[in-house]
């Protein structure tokens, strides 16, 4: 399992997220380029830049939460004493997978409902833009379900995000 997680989110998300951003910025600066240059911007880069935002904020959500890069607040755990933060833990991952369970659920009732609709100006299926809902809570639920499996097994510790600044090193 540990291995089909790390190809899955290690290499494939990954590659998407990365080929996503750079989609979204290529448009970006086609739009802005267009613009100055020809007064009359190209009109499907801004929708394009905006679907591309979309699929980049979910995945990315995604790829943040696998390499533990979220904004945490662990006060409350360093209070904890180790059967509590154990306890805790688990809610936490219980809350997780109810929201990933949330989000396929209703991302793929959403599917159905734009299922015919098309994208004002490209008439690309709008279908293919909400499919990040519950694409993205599909990998949430395996994610999440992974890191509730090694906790209990007792193999999970959560890695601290250090970011350097000019004082020192700010621990997340």
């Amino acid at each position: 399992m540990e291995k089909l997680i790390h190809v899955l989110y290690d290499y494939i998300i990954e590659y998407i997220v990365r080929i996503v951003g750079v989609l979204l910025l290529t448009t970006i600066l086609m739009q802005i380029f267009t613009r100055i240059f020809f007064k009359v911007p190209f009109s499907w880069t801004d929708e394009l830049a905006r679907f591309a935002f979309i699929w980049y904020c979910f995945l990315g959500s995604v790829l943040t939460m696998y390499k533990k890069m979220h904004l945490g607040i662990d006060y409350f755990e360093s209070k904890m004493k180790p059967k509590g933060l154990f306890i805790n833990r688990i809610f936490i991952y219980a809350i997780q997978i109810f929201f990933a369970i949330m989000l396929a659920y209703f991302g793929f009732k959403l599917l159905g409902i734009v299922g015919r609709q098309k994208s004002p100006i490209m008439r690309m299926p709008m279908k293919y833009i909400y499919m990040s809902l519950p694409i993205s809570g599909v990998l949430y639920f395996i994610l999440s379900i992974n890191e509730l499996y090694l906790h209990i097994k007792g193999e999970s510790t959560p890695k601290p995000v250090v970011i350097s600044d000019v004082g020192g090193d700010i621990n997340l």
